[in-house]
């Protein structure tokens, strides 16, 4: 059964009735802005991936020419971003999100079915239609309610790692790839000699310094999101030597990406990223900060600046203080060995002082609590540029488990101490 209708009138239906719906509810619903523009982003981003994989696929294509990446009308994956991830959330304070949740899947079974010739279906078409819903529509939903509601701040900074990593390593080497003609399986035949494997090391180490300044924001309240940030001025972790290290990161990813895959059209893509985080990104976030957090936001970026890091971290950073047992010999020698260091902002004190009884080495700051071999990774950070790097991997996500596990293999197990 299909609707009668023309691929012209389809196609413009399928932009301008989401669009139009947007519109009024984006009037009505100011206080779901914010969660309402993550959500569609995510939409716009997956959704585009797995319609080239569906195509690919053969689960369905498209009747439509023009505007096109990989056989996928971009216009036609707008509307449908627009539909499963801001209107849900604008709707928020009228409708449970499991509702619309449901109505959007139902409506959007029943309609595959009748778009042709927008959208003709083939066999095993419920497969993409499945992983849109798991992939697409329900963690966008997701997103969208728990910045509208300020709930789950750590679900919500994952999700958003995840958004922004698909923008960096899908969105942008995709339009960089469509404009220069080089596919992607061309692009994957370019990896391979032993300085590619180099720079992809390189980029793992970076990945790892962003995650890491992520992470910083969460604990301090907020997300990489400009209209989601901390409460409170972030000023240690990867802060303590970059004022934009997120956006840096970044930046060095896709200029990495270049020179692995031989593409100057990356390389120009990261310079258009560098001039808009420097021009329009910075002045919004400067003008921001500084409504916000006045003289303490001056006297940061007085010392602390975009691009070039410091050696040593800011003077004033956040203060942290390093419990390390003096009756116990591997300890102490951590302890002393740092010590011997132009330590900045960070005191050691003796376990046995503290009031609780610790059974291993404990770093503690206004923002976080550590223990064992994470906390010396912490400690890391009030001494140089180069230890902070080698802290951030200490504690990357798995490898700090690994790590505490091999410190605890050659004798820096949880051990009791004596006052």
């Amino acid at each position: 059964m299909t609707t009668g209708l023309d691929v012209t009138t389809l196609r413009n239906g399928a932009v301008l009735v989401p669009a139009v719906l947007v519109a009024a509810l984006w009037v009505a619903a100011p206080g779901e802005r914010v969660g309402a523009a993550l959500a569609t982003l995510w939409n716009a981003v997956w959704l585009t991936a797995l319609n080239g994989v569906a195509v690919a696929m053969g689960w369905w294509t498209f009747g439509t020419e023009g505007l096109m990446w990989f056989g996928v009308p971009v216009d036609v994956i707008l509307g449908w971003a627009l539909l499963w991830g801001a209107v849900p959330v604008l709707m928020l304070r009228w409708v449970n999100p499991v509702v619309t949740v449901v109505i959007l899947i139902s409506a959007d079974i029943v309609a595959m079915g009748g778009l042709a010739p927008l959208v003709w279906l083939h066999p095993g078409w419920w497969a993409g239609e499945l992983l849109a819903v798991l992939i697409c529509l329900l963690p966008g939903v997701v997103l969208g309610w728990a910045t509208a509601r300020h709930r789950v701040l750590g679900l919500r900074s994952g999700l958003q790692v995840v958004l922004f990593g698909g923008l960096l390593l899908f969105v942008i080497p995709a339009a960089t790839f469509a404009l220069t003609g080089v596919s992607w399986s061309e692009a994957a035949h370019r990896v391979g000699g032993a300085g590619d494997w180099v720079l992809l090391q390189l980029a793992a180490v970076v990945a790892v310094i962003a995650l890491r300044a992520v992470t910083e924001f969460a604990q301090h309240g907020g997300t990489p999101f400009p209209w989601d940030p901390p409460q409170r001025l972030v000023t240690s972790g990867p802060y303590a030597f970059l004022a934009n290290p997120m956006q840096a990161a970044a930046v060095l990813l896709i200029v990495i990406g270049a020179a692995v895959v031989a593409e100057p059209g990356l390389a120009l893509a990261a310079g258009g990223g560098a001039v808009f985080s420097a021009g329009i990104a910075g002045w919004h976030e400067r003008d921001q900060l500084a409504g916000r957090f006045g003289d303490s936001w001056f006297g940061y970026r007085r010392v602390v600046h975009d691009w070039v890091p410091r050696w040593r971290p800011y003077p004033h950073r956040s203060p942290a203080r390093l419990y390390a047992a003096v009756t116990c010999d591997s300890c102490s020698a951590v302890a002393g060995w740092l010590q011997r260091r132009q330590l900045t902002a960070l005191v050691i004190e003796p376990a046995e002082d503290h009031p609780e009884d610790l059974r291993r080495v404990r770093y503690e700051s206004d923002s976080v609590v550590l223990q064992g071999t994470q906390a010396i990774g912490a400690a890391l950070e009030h001494i140089s540029l180069g230890w902070a790097v080698v802290g951030w991997v200490v504690r990357a996500p798995v490898l700090s488990w690994f790590v505490q596990l091999l410190a605890d293999a050659v004798g820096a197990a949880p051990r009791p101490i004596s006052r």
